[in-house]
C-alpha cells in the first residue's frame, strides 16, 4: 500500500503523501537535537581555534619549566578532530534511522540512543582534552597531574562500561578497543613526552600485548583442532562422576595440577572447552568455569612456569626454585581448599546432565588419540621450548599449532572439516580483540608510570610490607598484575629483602591469586569471560567472588602460619 500523490493543478505545489499503515512516518527531528549538534560542532572548532591562538600552543608545561612538545599543535588538532567524527557519525545514524526505508523494527529508542552515545563520546573527548591542556581547571589538580587525570578518568570510565556490559548492552570488545586507543591518544597529545620516546613506548606495549594475543589465538586454534577430532571425549568418558559436588572436586583438583606445569591461560582454555562437552546446564557449567579460573591461578602460583608473575619474580632473582616450591605449595593448596570448601557448602548434592553427542553416537575420527595427546603434549612443551631457545611463549604455541596442522593435513588430506582453515573459522576473534584493547590500555598506564605510582602510594599509606603485598593482590584484580609486580620489584631492594624473603613469597602468592577476585583481574579470567558468552562482570562477582575471596585469605593465613611456625625455606 504505497502512498500516492494527490493530483494538483498545473504549477501548483504538490501535497505531501499521507502515510498508511504500511508506510511509517519518519520521526520529526527535534530542534533541541539540531541545536545540540550545532553547539557540539561549534565547541569543537572553537577548541581548535583557541589552541591555535593560545600562548601555550604546542608548549607542554611541567612543574619546573616549559618544555617544547614535538608536534603539539598537530597532535591536538588531530585529537580534537575525533569529536567531529563522532558528531558526523551521530548525524548520519540519526538520518539513517529517520529514513522511512529503514529496516522494520528500528525503534524510536534506538534512534535516540545511538546519536546520544556518539555525542557522549565527543563531549568526553573534548572535556578530557580541555583538562589536559589547561582550558578547564579542576579543583586541587595542578601541574603534571592535569596531564594524567584525564587518562585515569578515561580508563575508569571504560572499565565501568565493561563492568556494566549487561546494563548498557554494549559489547565489551567494542568498549575495550575504544578504551585502548583513547588512552594512548591522550598520552600522545597531552603528556610531555618526546615523539621518539612515545613511538618506542607504543611499539613496546604493542609487542607485549601481541605476544598474549598470538598465544591466545594459537591455543584456541589448537583446542579447536583437538575438539574437531573429538579428543575431549577421551577425558569426558574417563570422568564417571554423576554428582555435582563430586565433579566440582575433580575439576578443581585437575585444574590445580595442570596449571602447575601449564600456562594459566592454556589451562583455562582447555578446561572450559572440556566443560562444554561435559555439562549441559549453563548455570552449573559457568560456575565450574569460574572455579577453574580460581584453581588455575592458585595452581600457577607455586611453580616458576605456572604464572607469568611468578616467572617474573623467578627471573628477577626474588625467588628461587626449591624454596618457591616449598613455601608456596601449602598456601596455594589452602586457597584451593577454601574456594572449593565454600562452594561445596553452598551447592546441592544433585546430579548433572551431560550434553547429548551431536548426531548421536559416531565413530571416533582417525587419529583421535594421537591428535588430542599430541596437542596437549605440545602445550606442555611450550615453556620448555621457551626456556631452551629463549623464544617467546607465543612462538612455541605457534610451533605446536604448525606441527599439529601438518599432522592433520596428512591424516585427512581430503576432509576440510579437520583442517586448520576450518579451526580458524570457529575461534572467536572477538576474544583476542578484547585482550588487545584491555591490555593496550593497561600498558599505557604502565608506560607513563601511573601503576608504579599506585604501588608506591600503597606503600606510603600502609607501612607494614605484608599489608602492602595483600593490597597489591586486591589491586591486581582491577589492573594487570604484571606491571604491579614489576613496580614491586623496583620498590624493594634485594639487599633489604634478600631472595626468598617472606615478603617476596607473599607478593608472589598475592599477585598470582588476587586476580581471581574479579573476572577481569587475570588473563585466565578474561579468556573465560570470552569463551562463555553469558558470563559478565556482575555474574562473576556474585557467583564466584565470595569463594575466591575466602580462598585468597585462606592462602594468606596459611602462609602467615607457615612463616610464624618457622617452616619457611630460604636459599
Amino acid at each position: 500500500l504505497a502512498p500516492t500523490w494527490t493530483p494538483t493543478a498545473p504549477g501548483a505545489r504538490p501535497v505531501r503523501p499521507t502515510a498508511t499503515a504500511m508506510s511509517p512516518v519518519p520521526p520529526v527531528r527535534s530542534s533541541r537535537r539540531r541545536w545540540s549538534e550545532r553547539l557540539c560542532l561549534a565547541v569543537v572548532f572553537l577548541g581548535i581555534a583557541l589552541h591555535g591562538i593560545s600562548p601555550r600552543g604546542s608548549i607542554a608545561y611541567t612543574d619546573a619549566a616549559p618544555v617544547e612538545k614535538e608536534g603539539g599543535s598537530a597532535k591536538m588538532v588531530t585529537l580534537l578532530a575525533i569529536p567531529v567524527v563522532f558528531v558526523v557519525m551521530a548525524r548520519s545514524i540519526s538520518k539513517a534511522l529517520a529514513n522511512p526505508k529503514a529496516k522494520h523494527g528500528e525503534s524510536a529508542l534506538t534512534a535516540d540512543v545511538l546519536p546520544a552515545v556518539m555525542f557522549g563520546l565527543a563531549l568526553w573527548t573534548l572535556v578530557m582534552c580541555a583538562i589536559q591542556h589547561g582550558y578547564l581547571p579542576v579543583p586541587f589538580v595542578e601541574g603534571k597531574q592535569c596531564e594524567y587525570l584525564p587518562i585515569v578518568l578515561t580508563f575508569i570510565a571504560g572499565y565501568g562500561v565493561i563492568v556494566l556490559e549487561e546494563v548498557f548492552e554494549i559489547h565489551k570488545t567494542a568498549t575495550a578497543l575504544i578504551l585502548g586507543v583513547m588512552v594512548w591518544a591522550l598520552i600522545g597529545t597531552g603528556v610531555t613526552m618526546p615523539s621518539q620516546e612515545f613511538e618506542e613506548a607504543v611499539a613496546e606495549t604493542l609487542h607485549d600485548v601481541s605476544e598474549v594475543v598470538f598465544f591466545l589465538v594459537g591455543a584456541l586454534t589448537v583446542v579447536e583442532i583437538m575438539d574437531a577430532h573429538k579428543g575431549f571425549d577421551i577425558i569426558t568418558a574417563s570422568i564417571k562422576a554423576t554428582k555435582k559436588k563430586e565433579l566440582l572436586v575433580i575439576i578443581g583438583v585437575l585444574t590445580f595440577l595442570l596449571s602447575s606445569v601449564l600456562n594459566n591461560l592454556t589451562v583455562v582454555i582447555v578446561m572450559v572447552s572440556l566443560l562444554k562437552k561435559l555439562v549441559k546446564e549453563d548455570a552449573f557449567r559457568m560456575k565450574l568455569g569460574g572455579l577453574v579460573v580460581v584453581a588455575s591461578n592458585a595452581g600457577g602460583a607455586w611453580t616458576p612456569m605456572g604464572d607469568i608473575t611468578t616467572t617474573m619474580l623467578y627471573i628477577g632473582g626474588q625467588v628461587t626454585t626449591v624454596p618457591l616450591l616449598g613455601n608456596l605449595i601449602f598456601p596455594s593448596i589452602m586457597c584451593l581448599i577454601g574456594t572449593l570448601g565454600w562452594e561445596l557448602m553452598q551447592m546441592d548434592d544433585g546430579t548433572f546432565e551431560r550434553p547429548k553427542a551431536e548426531g548421536g553416537e559416531q565413530k571416533a575420527p582417525v587419529g583421535q588419540s594421537f591428535v588430542f595427546w599430541g596437542g596437549l603434549a605440545g602445550m606442555i612443551f611450550v615453556p620448555v621450548f621457551s626456556g631452551v631457545t629463549q623464544c617467546p611463549a607465543w612462538s612455541g604455541m605457534m610451533l605446536n599449532l604448525g606441527i599439529l596442522s601438518l599432522i592433520v593435513s596428512l591424516l585427512h588430506p581430503h576432509d576440510s572439516h579437520f583442517s586448520l582453515h576450518h579451526a580458524l573459522q570457529k575461534i572467536e576473534m572477538a576474544d583476542a580483540l578484547f585482550f588487545l584493547g584491555v591490555l593496550f590500555a593497561v600498558g599505557g598506564l604502565e608506560r607513563v608510570g601511573i601503576l608504579k605510582a599506585l604501588a608506591e602510594k600503597l606503600s606510603e599509606i600502609c607501612p607494614a610490607d605484608s599489608v602492602v603485598a595483600i593490597l597489591l593482590g586486591f589491586a591486581s584484580a582491577v589492573v594487570d598484575n604484571v606491571p604491579l609486580v614489576a613496580a614491586s620489584q623496583g620498590m624493594y631492594d634485594l639487599t633489604q629483602h634478600p631472595p626468598d624473603d617472606a615478603l617476596w613469597n607473599l607478593i608472589t602468592y598475592c599477585a598470582a591469586t588476587g586476580g581471581s577476585l574479579l573476572v577481569i583481574g587475570s588473563a585466565a579470567g578474561v579468556a573465560f569471560m570470552g569463551m562463555e558468552e553469558k558470563v559478565s562482570f556482575g555474574w562473576y562477582l556474585k557467583a564466584i567472588g565470595p569463594a575466591a575471596l575466602i580462598g585468597y585469605f585462606f592462602g594468606v593465613a596459611g602462609m602467615m602460619g607457615q612463616q610464624a611456625a618457622g617452616l619457611a625455606l630460604t636459599s
